[in-house]
């Protein structure tokens, strides 16, 4: 029995591969009136699932072995924060309005501005510290923790461990249980 693609791949390959999706997700927003509130449930799915398990794999792994890994981290959780809070604020406004496109413009930008200081800071000095069996391994935490992630932002919940570690999986089971519930109602 061979181990499946994602199995084997290190966790820069994976964070990469988010960020391309992501960065689809932003910049295929603009010309979509009409549908707008489906793509922005993409995105938002798609950004908090990155930005959980980033927290609880990435930048753990980079206060571990990365020299001032401390400063890197804290600077890019900030960054995080700020676009957790924007999408927080996004999810109750109508999507087709000048405000709620304002402000998706700055989220956009925020996100792009931290996906590439990750890409041109944290990732190399990650690729040199850690070995590429570890990054398989941290692969391999970063897809599952991706997997059990919150399907919503939630700004003011800890973003380091042990609070992340410990809140994460209740507030993923609040969303999902609110997520069916929404559901149903949508489809009676």
């Amino acid at each position: 029995m061979t181990d499946s693609p994602v199995k084997n791949t290190g966790l820069i390959e994976l964070l990469l591969r988010d960020h391309e999706q992501a960065k689809l997700l932003l910049e295929s927003f603009d010309g979509l009136p009409g549908s707008r509130a489906e793509t922005f449930c993409q995105i938002v799915h798609t950004l908090v699932g990155h930005e959980v398990a980033e927290e609880e794999v990435l930048y753990p792994a980079v206060r571990t072995y990365v020299d001032s890994g401390e400063a890197m981290t804290d600077e890019r959780l900030a960054e995080q924060a700020e676009a957790e809070d924007l999408l927080a604020r996004l999810e109750g406004a109508d999507p087709d309005s000048d405000a709620f496109l304002a402000s998706f413009l700055k989220l956009r930008v925020s996100v792009l501005k931290h996906a590439e200081a990750e890409e041109q800071m944290v990732f190399p000095a990650l690729a040199r510290a850690v070995s590429p069996d570890e990054q398989v391994r941290l692969g391999r935490r970063y897809e599952r923790a991706k997997r059990a992630a919150p399907t919503h932002p939630h700004p003011h919940a800890p973003d380091s461990p042990p609070g992340n570690l410990v809140m994460g999986p209740v507030v993923a089971l609040v969303d999902r249980v609110r997520d069916a519930v929404r559901s149903a109602i949508k489809h009676e």
